[in-house]
């Protein structure tokens, strides 16, 4: 017993740990609604930024083969989107600033060595991730397409 009558004292470290947890659990509303948007229109303006969306789909259906890709485009979307995120892009953003965070997150994916393996060659994940982005959204438009 303490000497607080019927119920045991609390520590200064279970006070932290408590304050530590509320902080916790009153951010996590928020960080589910960071990534509550439409997946499908983040799809859409990533697809805007390749160069050449049938190379990028071709080079993304290897990839979903031979290592451990979503195929989905709500979770590919999701995922990219995630990662832009976390380089300060917002949803909002101009397709400069998008073009910008994905160079960003490119760059952070290679300091973090973050990288995919195909053939030998390495690919930055946030790379490998759009070009399968792109076999997605190719298979959505072609499904006889998808295994050919």
């Amino acid at each position: 017993m303490s000497e607080h009558g019927h119920h045991p004292a609390i520590s200064r470290r279970n006070v932290l740990i408590l304050g530590g947890v509320a902080i916790v659990a009153s951010a996590l509303p928020a960080a589910f609604h960071t990534f509550e948007p439409d997946n499908g229109a983040l799809a859409d303006r990533l697809a805007t930024l390749l160069a050449d969306k049938h190379a990028a789909a071709r080079l993304g259906a290897l990839l979903a083969d031979a290592v451990n890709l979503p195929r989905e485009t709500d979770a590919i979307a999701a995922g990219i989107g995630i990662r832009l995120t976390s380089v300060g892009w917002h949803r909002d953003g101009t397709p400069d600033e998008l073009r910008d965070a994905l160079a960003a997150s490119v760059r952070q994916d290679y300091v973090k060595g973050d990288m995919v393996s195909l053939s030998g060659w390495q690919l930055a994940r946030t790379s490998a991730e759009l070009c399968a982005l792109a076999a997605s959204m190719v298979n959505e438009k072609n499904p006889e397409e998808e295994h050919g």
